[in-house]
């Protein structure tokens, strides 16, 4: 069919045998990268490829009062006040826990004061005995500054501007959010702008 001379055909069939060269080079180093490509399994195969762990950040808090090893202790930050309260060997018999606000989540650098249960009348044994808050005890410091993390709604309503509705959900917030750590964080409460604590910074205390 073709009239090719004899260097033709030679030609020809060098080309061929450079092409199944080339073939069957590109076949082996495709089978070897088969052989020696090998997934490794999980570590953990035990475990739900799909669960994702996440370090939980770490609060350092300092818990003092109705304790039986007050001190300054490290937890997560989504640990509550029991959890300091049991790290610090649990609360002492005198302890008044109805007072604060057990289930609030722990903040950086928060100080959380266990009161105690006073007795007004410490010589009586009977079961009418009474005991009156911490808020009563702490509720201004040596330089009659109101605490606003112990003062009642009575107390609270001798500031300035705060009246009993605002004295309310100075409480309210206090038992949602824990201790306010500095006087600054009472302006996070519903009502109390930067003017009515500019009235009141001068009056009031954490500690």
């Amino acid at each position: 069919m073709f009239n090719l001379s004899n260097q033709e055909k030679i030609t020809i069939i060098f080309l061929l045998i450079m092409i199944i060269i080339v073939l069957g080079v590109i076949l082996y180093k495709n089978f070897n990268f088969e052989e020696n490509f090998t997934i490794s399994p999980p570590v953990n195969s035990s475990e739900d490829s799909s669960t994702v762990k996440i370090e939980v950040p770490q609060v350092i808090i300092h818990i003092s009062g109705a304790v039986k090893n007050p001190g300054v202790y490290q937890l997560k930050s989504t640990e509550r006040v029991i959890d300091a309260v049991k790290i610090a060997g649990g609360a002492i018999e005198e302890a008044n826990l109805d007072a604060i606000n057990l289930a609030a989540l722990l903040r950086d650098g928060q100080k959380i004061i266990i009161p105690y249960k006073i007795s007004k009348n410490p010589d009586e044994e009977n079961d009418d005995n009474i005991y009156i808050n911490i808020e009563d005890m702490y509720s201004s410091s040596t330089t009659d500054k109101i605490n606003i993390n112990t003062a009642n709604s009575n107390i609270l309503q001798t500031l300035p501007g705060i009246g009993p509705v605002l004295s309310e959900r100075i409480i309210e917030y206090r038992n949602q959010n824990g201790l306010f750590g500095i006087i600054d964080d009472i302006k996070d409460v519903s009502g109390i702008g930067e003017k009515k604590f500019e009235g009141i910074k001068e009056l009031i205390c954490v500690q």
